[in-house]
């Protein structure tokens, strides 16, 4: 794809900034908003898995496999690294319907612009 280098520079600059937004306490909520964190895992998810699959679009499954490695092991760390936040299997599985979602999303995005180029 002719914008790879873009794809790929804005992808590492989404992985680091969610891996920072990972890391750092938090103070904990008392609103009750259960599902607005897990709101926030899917889209932050979601947009890193669309720039990757864009930026690495020869390899999606090992895209997607290595990001929920990933998501897995940022809430491994959560519970070792931070005293504010703690693991959470729920916000794992949020991360992996973020990927999913963006899967799809992004081979929607590949067609059109494959359709608009002419290439199909």
């Amino acid at each position: 794809m002719r914008y790879s280098p873009t794809f790929k520079l804005i992808f590492i600059l989404c992985f680091t900034l969610l891996t920072y937004l990972l890391l750092i306490e938090m103070a904990p909520t008392t609103d009750g908003s259960l599902y607005k964190d897990k709101i926030q895992h899917v889209i932050a998810f979601g947009g890193v898995a669309f720039w990757g699959l864009l930026a690495f679009s020869q390899s999606p499954k090992a895209t997607l496999f290595g990001l929920a490695v990933f998501g897995a092991l940022m809430e491994v760390l959560q519970g070792i690294l931070t005293t504010t936040r703690q693991p959470s299997f729920y916000d794992w599985l949020a991360d992996v319907v973020g990927l999913l979602l963006a899967w799809g999303v992004a081979v929607m995005w590949q067609r059109w612009w494959s359709t608009r180029r002419g290439r199909i």
